[in-house]
């Protein structure tokens, strides 16, 4: 999968976030973009299950609430952007990676020097 094609995707929303740290998340499946979701202050049960704290929902966990579709063939790709919209580093945190591990076949993250695949 050639990561780079929703990278525009992604830093278009990335810009429209007014916080500091524009963590973007998008699931993929069969190529298309399913759902997008991005860090939120708000909750939701699945934040409070999962342990994330100060009622905060994490992009990957914004974009998989969104997804209405097949749970299978589903590929996390994870950016996040600098207000001058560089790269920066998105690996899924230890609350996150452990249900993205079961949930996805893929996974991608930002770094400063670009695209990782984690899996």
């Amino acid at each position: 999968m050639r990561i780079e094609k929703f990278i525009d995707t992604a830093l278009q929303t990335a810009l429209e976030i007014e916080r500091r740290k524009k963590h973007v998340s998008l699931v993929v499946r069969n190529g298309v973009v399913e759902s997008v979701g991005v860090n939120q202050f708000k909750t939701h049960p699945l934040a409070k299950k999962y342990g994330y704290r100060y009622d905060e929902v994490h992009s990957e966990l914004d974009a998989l609430i969104r997804y209405r579709g097949p749970k299978d063939g589903l590929t996390l790709l994870n950016f996040r952007f600098n207000r001058f919209g560089e790269m920066r580093m998105s690996k899924p945190c230890k609350l996150c990676m452990p249900w993205c591990d079961v949930v996805f076949d893929q996974i991608f993250y930002t770094t400063v020097d670009g695209i990782r695949r984690l899996k």
